[in-house]
């Protein structure tokens, strides 16, 4: 079945125009009695009159037939990256597919407005747990994307594929699509060498460094435009030769729907502190430092307590629940698990501190942390990792930072600002008024920005 079928006499062609003056998109319509294979396809029920001429839609509206694809080895809604950019489509009036994994007991197919999901695979934490493992799991996943956008293709026309790594290589689903003229982003939420060498640098996966550098480039090669998650993602892609126009930044911020200011009483700290952590829970994201922090907090802040709720590398959860014992912390770590994203501004009211204890390897050094952000909106005090991501962004007036892997250091800071209420509080507002150039609703409209250029040169061939 061709991908792009020839219409029949008599057909209306629709030219869909970027915004202008105010108004969204023109579209254009006239009849044609036939056009090449590869250029506009027809639409039916645009907004056009019986005469044919120009109908605009109102500001604000996108037109009901614009459609973007996405492909992403993760489980919708439960990534916030991808929710957040597939509501923010929805939210314009367009309609998105999200090719995903999905949950034992989650519906194959569920709408949420404009979106859908459509769970091609089941799988659990545990398929992605070795690397063969993990393998088999993406690849299985590529050919069924490949099969679900084939099928889907002839009905829903989508106006552009985005597909969101890791890994990367799912992008070649969207290839032969790519090829007939479909517009394709790839979303880098990070970055795969460089994760690589985090986790599989050791032993005989390191020989397959090679491979997956030469795979990094052909994927990004694939793809029409890169998004970049963080400012040294960026910079590691314009180092290895990617076209700096290719890339567009758009930072993981807080969701501001979840992540509100809310009143919150600074006083000083001297016993019972409540520290913080949610998120990824493996051996990159520093936790095993943090424990070794809390024990040396309870002879000057005694009793202070640790709550870490997230997404947990099930070998490393085994290594830090072993090492709380041996620090004689059982009573005051809590190891809470994972929590819905909507769940989470509510448990940071019951915190003093957010901790981000990240450590400093080839991946961390550039990735850039959503829970600092997330901590910042909902007005937490937050301690961080000294790294370039964070600095960047929050001076030493915003956030207290730390040398990363160091305990010592880690609880100074931590008693440091358990004994100062006031400079918290001068933190957290110092913090919010840097967040607001990067908060989520300056990222949105850089997405969509992006969005509607790609989608305007589809209708343009």
């Amino acid at each position: 079945m061709s991908l792009d079928p020839a219409p029949a006499p008599g057909t209306r062609r629709v030219f869909i125009l970027p915004r202008s003056a105010g108004v969204d998109h023109v579209i254009l319509v006239r009849r044609v009695s036939a056009y090449p294979r590869g250029r506009n396809v027809p639409f039916p029920n645009r907004r056009h009159n019986n005469a044919g001429v120009a109908v605009k839609t109102p500001a604000g509206e996108h037109s009901p037939e614009l459609r973007v694809g996405m492909v992403a080895l993760s489980h919708y809604p439960n990534d916030p990256r991808i929710k957040r950019e597939a509501e923010a489509l929805g939210a314009r009036g367009i309609e998105v597919d999200v090719f995903c994994l999905g949950d034992r007991d989650q519906d194959r197919r569920e709408r949420f407005g404009n979106v859908t999901a459509h769970r091609l695979l089941r799988a659990g934490k545990g398929d992605k747990e070795s690397l063969p493992a993990y393998l088999a799991l993406s690849l299985r996943f590529m050919a069924s994307a490949y099969r679900a956008l084939r099928a889907r293709m002839p009905e829903r026309r989508y106006a552009l594929l985005q597909v969101h790594n890791l890994p990367d290589y799912l992008v070649l689903a969207a290839l032969p699509f790519r090829m007939r003229g479909v517009p394709v982003i790839l979303d880098l939420h990070d970055l795969m060498t460089e994760l690589f060498e985090s986790k599989w640098s050791h032993g005989h996966a390191r020989r397959l460094l090679p491979i997956v550098r030469a795979v990094e480039a052909l994927c990004w090669k694939n793809a029409d435009a890169l998004i970049a998650t963080s400012e040294g993602f960026r910079h590691r892609m314009l180092a290895r030769g990617v076209d700096p126009a290719k890339v567009t930044l758009v930072l993981n911020s807080a969701d501001e729907r979840i992540f509100k200011r809310r009143p919150r009483e600074f006083r000083p700290i001297e016993r019972g502190g409540r520290l913080l952590y949610h998120g990824t829970v493996a051996r990159r994201f520093g936790l095993h430092t943090l424990l070794e922090a809390v024990k040396r907090l309870q002879s000057t802040v005694p009793g202070t307590t640790l709550r870490v709720h997230g997404n947990y590398d099930p070998s490393y959860l085994q290594f830090l629940r072993q090492r709380t014992a041996e620090l004689e912390l059982d009573r005051l770590v809590v190891w809470d698990g994972y929590r819905p994203v909507e769940e989470l501004g509510r448990v940071m009211m019951d915190a003093d501190i957010g901790i981000v204890p990240y450590l400093n390897d080839p991946f961390m050094a550039v990735a850039l942390s959503t829970k600092a952000f997330e901590y910042v909106a909902t007005g937490l005090p937050v301690v961080a990792s000294r790294l370039p991501s964070l600095t960047t962004i929050f001076d030493e007036d915003c956030l207290a930072y730390f040398a990363p892997g160091d305990p010592e250091n880690l609880a100074e800071k931590i008693r440091f600002l358990c004994s100062n209420p006031g400079i918290r509080s001068a933190h957290c507002e110092r913090a919010l008024a840097a967040y607001q150039g990067v908060a989520w609703p300056v990222m949105r409209e850089r997405y969509l920005s992006l969005v509607k250029r790609l989608a305007a040169r589809r209708a343009r061939k």
